[in-house]
């Protein structure tokens, strides 16, 4: 069986195979569910398979589906990993714990964001605290959701963010767009103003399997930024930290977003950020795999183009059916050869962190 098998043509088939796999590798798997359903009418689920003792003192836990679209790569990752026999040779001491489309909405729409236009990977900052702002955004937010997609309110919206490219530079207009924002729920990377249901099931994972254990190692993956089929190890803590260092020692080629290292810009809210806040008394190592896909100017059309499609339009539509073909092949490229990238540098680092896990 090559790595294409483990990767799946929507949220439902990944779904089955993820089940599949978990039961094959005799894992237990708890499920929950999302209030909305998919395109087909179908139910939506996170699931979450689990295999090893759940007294071990470490655990490996992988994510996938945090940027609902990208759980088609992450999907395929975590298949592969109780498929390629990984979950059945863990060492002494150590579990694994596999989140399955941590954001299933997102997932069988074919959209980043949750039910409620949330960016998931904005939403987990301190809300009881308040919210952060962002000038960049505000200014461009506008250009972001013109009135049309194919008349003169896009030609307008287009030529100003030329304008803004062209005196700013790309690296700004990232920034500013996918720093993450708080005020304009119509707008793109919307942290939102409370939990989501996402958080708030992430965290149901986080006190059963994560409470009291001595090493967690966390891996999240996303698509989008970068190289083609290129797996980037993102550090999600900040540079200078004990996880930081660990990372940095575990795998030496990390990057960081905040000291510019990485295709990703800084953002605030990052899904590991309920670890660091909850697991205090716990050594904490998580890192995000970035699979490169399309130039970033072309990731970030598709993300502004499905915006639009669902404030303004209908996915069933012809322009609806070319705006969601557009924004699967921003984040999942349906080659062999890409998929066999995705599951080589998820196999080799899900092998390393159990290792590390399971030493004395």
């Amino acid at each position: 069986m090559g790595a294409s098998d483990w990767f799946s043509a929507s949220y439902a088939e990944g779904r089955e195979k993820f089940l599949a796999a978990a039961a094959a590798a005799g894992a237990g798997v708890t499920s929950f569910k999302n209030s909305e359903r998919g395109p087909d009418g179908g139910a939506l689920f996170t699931d979450v398979a689990w295999a090893g003792p759940e007294d071990a003192a470490s655990v490996l836990l992988t994510c996938s589906g945090t940027h609902g679209v990208e759980g088609f790569c992450g999907s395929g990752a975590q298949v592969a990993t109780f498929r390629s026999g990984l979950a059945r040779d863990l060492p002494k001491g150590t579990m694994l714990v596999a989140v399955h489309a941590i954001n299933p909405y997102g997932f069988a729409w074919v959209r980043r964001v949750n039910e409620d236009n949330v960016d998931l990977n904005r939403n987990f900052v301190d809300h009881a605290a308040g919210h952060p702002a962002n000038a960049p955004y505000d200014e461009v937010h506008p250009l972001l959701v013109p009135a049309d997609w194919d008349g003169a309110a896009k030609a307008a919206a287009d030529r100003g963010i030329q304008n803004y490219i062209q005196s700013r530079g790309l690296a700004a207009f990232q920034a500013a767009l996918s720093g993450g924002q708080y005020d304009h729920p119509d707008g793109i990377f919307y942290g939102g103003r409370e939990p989501t249901w996402s958080n708030r099931t992430l965290h149901q994972v986080l006190d059963r399997f994560l409470r009291g254990k001595r090493r967690v190692a966390f891996i999240d993956y996303h698509t989008g930024l970068g190289p083609s089929g290129f797996g980037e190890i993102i550090c999600t803590h900040k540079p200078g930290t004990p996880g930081y260092h660990r990372a940095k020692e575990w795998f030496g080629d990390v990057t960081s977003p905040d000291d510019g290292s990485s295709a990703s810009a800084p953002i605030q809210g990052f899904i590991s950020s309920a670890f660091e806040r909850e697991l205090k008394d716990c050594e904490l190592t998580a890192i995000a795999i970035e699979y490169g896909t399309q130039p970033v100017p072309e990731v970030l059309e598709a993300v502004r183009a499905d915006n639009w499609l669902h404030l303004h339009s209908d996915p069933a539509s012809e322009l609806g059916r070319k705006v969601k073909a557009q924004v699967r092949r921003a984040f999942y490229t349906e080659t062999d050869l890409w998929k066999e990238q995705i599951w080589a540098r998820a196999n080799e680092v899900s092998r390393k962190c159990l290792t590390l896990l399971g030493r004395p």
